[in-house]
């Protein structure tokens, strides 16, 4: 499952940083100017960074973080998380989103209707589809799924068109996480509605910002292309809105094919990288969950994390043969993307709060590393010192109490910093 997940937000980053580079440009211009784009270079209207996302994954982490702020009933928080990304001032808006922060004052659902009148009725944008997916991956019940992805449109889009391409999207995502076949689960889906059809021709319209034509466009690749690559590079090269096409299409196929299957040179280029991959386990340990009820629990699961990583201190100190290290470096892995749950731009501390469990969680990874490689007991013993003194700074965090290294501590820090890089580079 957590393959599965990775592949879906990656899946859709891809997509968006390839077809960034071609947004608004039409097919032959793209021919002209690139030839054809394989390969994420950045540029375009948005003079991108290679391998920077635009808003449809930006905007897609603010409901996966929304999601994790209060799982239950996620959707002011998804508008919370939409005001803190506006702050940020990125490159672009859609119009329609854009319209309804301008008309935000407190209800997200009136601000969408009359963002729908103000703009002669024109809602039916894509802009809702483009960031829909956390939903079908936090949850598993079919009424849930469709309940939020509904509400999660609805709160800029006001035209029906947009929350029905959101729920056929996620049905089909659905099918998916569950084993079916991408092209069965997609006629399944589509069956007797205005998305019906065999797609043996491309779609009679162009790839352009009205959902209804986005998504004829994303199942036209979907159901003719067999890699993931001939998807996203298909769309990428088609032009118009070619970033969202290509990043929704390619959060369905990523989502079929799995993180692991999904061609490194891409993930590797994502700005976002480091980033996807931490919401993607946090994502993997609260689906189904209350994240409210979890958050409750936060100082247990701090509690339960000292606990566990002085255990595998003392196996690992015996030389012991346990065959539970693994399993209690799991629980570990568990406890602190659970804590991440826990932090919350709301909080004044939030970038302090933030850059201790980054840290926490570094100290984790490098942890489980040089557990995996065999490395020196020596070394593990260190690396576990390392993570019992972000436990207690994260601990310190949560109880309002400054934490400080020493001079010789912040000086290993830069050297891990390397250590780190290293790591990201194998």
């Amino acid at each position: 499952m957590l393959d599965k997940i990775k592949g879906g937000l990656f899946g859709v980053a891809i997509g968006d940083a390839l077809g960034g580079t071609t947004e608004f440009m039409t097919k032959e211009e793209i021919q002209e100017k690139y030839g054809r784009v394989t390969e994420i270079i950045g540029g375009g209207i948005w003079a991108l960074k290679p391998g920077e996302t635009t808003d449809d994954t930006a905007i897609m982490i603010a409901v996966l973080k929304g999601i994790m702020a209060n799982s239950n009933n996620p959707i002011e928080e998804i508008g919370k998380q939409f005001l803190y990304w506006e702050k940020t001032n990125p490159k672009d808006i859609g119009i329609t989103t854009r319209t309804v922060f301008e008309n935000y004052e407190g209800d997200w659902f009136k601000a969408a209707a009359e963002t729908h009148y103000k703009l002669d009725g024109r809602s039916a944008g894509n802009g809702s589809l483009m960031r829909c997916l956390p939903v079908v991956l936090a949850y598993s019940d079919k009424t849930k799924i469709d309940e939020i992805s509904v509400l999660q449109s609805k709160i800029t889009h006001y035209d029906d068109l947009a929350s029905e391409a959101c729920v056929i999207y996620n049905r089909i995502a659905r099918r998916l996480l569950e084993g079916e076949y991408l092209q069965s689960a997609i006629k399944a889906e589509i069956k007797d509605t205005r998305y019906d059809s065999n797609f043996d021709e491309e779609p009679d319209c162009a790839p352009d910002g009205y959902v209804v034509h986005t998504l004829k466009w994303v199942l036209f690749w979907l159901m003719n292309c067999e890699t993931f690559e001939e998807v996203v590079i298909g769309a990428t090269n088609m032009g118009h809105d070619s970033d969202t096409v290509a990043a929704i299409a390619g959060g369905l196929k990523g989502l079929e094919v799995g993180f692991s299957n999904l061609p490194e040179m891409y993930c590797e280029k994502l700005v976002e990288r480091h980033n996807l991959e931490v919401l993607a386990e946090v994502l993997f340990e609260i689906r189904d969950e209350n994240t409210e009820l979890l958050k409750e629990r936060s100082k247990t699961n701090l509690l339960e994390l000292e606990t566990q990583t002085n255990q595998l201190y003392k196996w690992i100190e015996q030389e012991s043969q346990s065959v539970e290290k693994a399993t209690i470096m799991d629980s570990i892995k568990k406890n602190i993307y659970l804590c991440r749950i826990t932090l919350h731009e709301e909080n004044p501390e939030y970038d302090k709060e933030l850059n201790t469990w980054c840290q926490l969680e570094q100290s984790y990874r490098r942890s489980r590393r040089l557990l995996d490689l065999g490395a020196p007991t020596l070394l593990i013993l260190h690396e576990l010192d390392w993570l019992l003194i972000m436990i207690d700074h994260m601990n310190k965090r949560f109880q309002g109490i400054e934490h400080y290294f020493t001079d010789e501590q912040l000086q290993e820090l830069e050297s891990l910093a390397l250590v780190d890089w290293i790591f990201e580079r194998e």
